[in-house]
C-alpha cells in the first residue's frame, strides 16, 4: 500500500511531466497557445502539490495556503487553454477557484480546521470543473460527441467533489491521514483525470491532423486552395449539390510580371493576397476558391445557369478594377480577366472545365484584357467590359451587369 507522499510524489511526476510535453510542443509551435496555458495549468497543479508533500517541513502557509491556491490556479489556466484553442476569449469566471480558496481562507474557522479546508478545496475544485466543461460545451473544436464525453467526466467529477465536501465536514477528520474516505477521492481523481486526458489528447490529435490536411491543400502566401485542395473541394461539390449545374472561373492578373519588375516582388505578393481577399469576401458562401499558379486563381461554384457565373464574375472584375493596391509611395490598381466554364452536374470534370474556362480566358486576354468570357457550347462569348448608355453611370452595379449580359444574350441569339 503507498503511502501519502509517495502518492503524491507519483501523482506530481506524472502532472510534470505532462507540462514539460506541453510546454515543449507550444515551443516548437508558438502560435499553437493554448498548449502554453495547458502546459502552465499541469506545471501549477504539479507545484502546488509538491507543496502539499512538504507539510511540517515548510511553514504552514506555504503549504497549506499558498500551495492550494497554486493548485486550484490551474483550473484557471486550463480554462484559457480551452478558450485560445477554440479560438475566443476565456469565460469571465476563470479566476473563480484560487479567488474561492482565498476567500474562505479569510474566515478563521475555515484557516484553523482541516475538515473546513478540505471541504472548501474540494468545492473551489467542483466550480473549477463546471467551468471547464461550460467552455467545452460552448466550443465549436473537435467533434460534439467528444465535446460532450469530455464535458460529462468533469461534471461527474464537481459532482463527487460536492458530495465529498459534504462528507470530509461530517466525519471532520483532524489531518489528512485521519481521512477514511482518502482512498475513494484518489480513486475517482485518478479515473477522471486519466479520462479527460485521454478524451482530451485526442481533440489535439485531430485537430493536429486536421491543420495537416489544412496546409496540403492551402496555397501558404494567399490562404486560398492549392490545386490539390481545388480538386478534392469539387468532387465534394459535385457529390452534394441541389444546383443543375457547375461553374468554373479562371481569374488571370492582367500585366502582372510588370508590376514585379516595376514595383517588386513585395508589392506582387501584396497585390495576389489582395485579390485571394476580395474574391473570398465576394464569391458565395461554398464556392471553393483557389490558386493554381502564378497570377492565377479559379473558383468552382454550383449556379442555376451560366448568367449566374458571369454576374459574380463580372462583380469580382469591377471591384478589382476599382480596388487601389500600395505599391511604394503610390498606389496602383490591377485588373484581371476571366473565362468561364459551365457544365451540367452529370457531365462535370474538373479536367474539361478548366480547359474549357482557360480558352474562354484567351479569348478575354486577345480581345484587350480586364473582361469576361463565357464558353457557350463550342463558342466564346465575350462580355462587354463597358457601356456608353447611361444605365452604366447611375443604375446599380449588379443591374448594370445583367444589362451587359443580358445584350449579349439577345446578339448570340440573333
Amino acid at each position: 500500500m503507498l503511502d501519502v507522499k509517495t502518492a503524491f510524489l507519483l501523482w506530481i511526476t506524472q502532472t510534470g511531466t505532462f507540462s514539460i510535453l506541453l510546454i515543449a510542443i507550444w515551443l516548437h509551435a508558438p502560435n499553437q497557445r493554448h498548449y502554453l496555458w495547458f502546459g502552465l495549468g499541469f506545471a501549477s497543479h504539479a507545484l502546488g502539490l509538491g507543496l502539499v508533500a512538504t507539510r511540517n517541513e515548510i511553514p504552514d502557509f506555504i503549504s497549506i495556503q499558498v500551495a492550494n491556491f497554486i493548485s486550484l490556479s490551474s483550473f484557471s489556466f486550463w480554462v484559457v487553454g480551452l478558450a485560445r484553442f477554440d479560438g475566443r476569449q476565456p469565460p469571465r469566471l476563470f479566476l473563480l477557484p484560487p479567488l474561492l480558496w482565498t476567500a474562505a481562507n479569510l474566515l478563521p474557522f475555515v484557516r484553523v480546521e482541516f475538515a473546513y479546508r478540505f471541504a472548501v478545496y474540494e468545492i473551489a475544485t467542483s466550480v473549477g470543473f463546471v467551468i471547464m466543461a461550460f467552455t467545452v460545451g460552448n466550443s465549436a473544436f473537435s467533434t460534439i460527441r467528444y465535446r460532450q464525453m469530455l464535458a460529462s467526466v468533469w461534471i461527474l467529477q464537481a459532482i463527487s467533489g460536492i458530495v465529498f465536501a459534504g462528507l470530509v465536514v461530517m466525519l471532520m477528520p483532524s489531518d489528512f491521514p485521519a481521512l477514511t474516505i482518502k482512498g475513494h477521492i484518489g480513486l475517482i481523481a485518478i479515473v477522471g483525470f486519466v479520462t479527460a486526458v485521454v478524451i482530451l489528447a485526442k481533440m489535439l490529435m485531430d485537430q493536429s491532423e486536421a491543420r495537416l490536411r489544412e496546409l496540403a491543400c492551402t496555397d501558404p502566401l494567399t490562404g486560398a486552395l492549392n490545386r490539390r485542395g481545388l480538386s478534392d473541394a469539387f468532387e465534394q461539390m459535385t457529390g452534394a449539390s441541389d444546383k443543375p449545374a457547375v461553374a468554373l472561373l479562371l481569374f488571370d492578373l492582367d500585366h502582372f510580371k510588370q508590376i514585379n519588375d516595376r514595383y517588386g516582388h513585395q508589392t506582387g505578393d501584396l497585390v495576389l493576397s489582395e485579390f485571394a481577399r476580395l474574391c473570398k469576401s465576394l464569391l458565395p458562401q461554398g464556392t471553393a476558391f483557389g490558386r493554381t499558379g502564378g497570377e492565377e486563381f479559379a473558383a468552382v461554384l454550383t449556379v442555376a445557369e451560366a448568367r449566374d457565373a458571369a454576374l459574380i464574375a463580372e462583380t469580382a472584375r469591377l471591384a478589382m478594377a476599382e480596388r487601389k493596391i500600395p505599391a511604394g509611395a503610390v498606389a496602383t490598381s490591377v485588373t484581371v480577366s476571366i473565362g468561364i466554364a459551365v457544365a451540367t452536374m452529370a457531365e462535370a470534370t474538373l479536367d474539361q472545365l478548366m480547359k474549357n474556362a482557360d480558352k474562354a480566358l484567351y479569348k478575354a486576354k486577345a480581345q484587350g484584357r480586364n473582361r469576361t468570357a463565357v464558353t457557350n457550347g463550342k463558342r466564346v462569348v465575350t462580355v462587354p467590359p463597358n457601356r456608353t448608355d447611361p444605365l452604366d453611370d447611375q443604375a446599380d452595379r449588379q443591374v448594370a451587369i445583367l444589362k451587359r449580359l443580358a445584350s449579349v444574350a439577345g446578339s448570340d441569339k440573333s
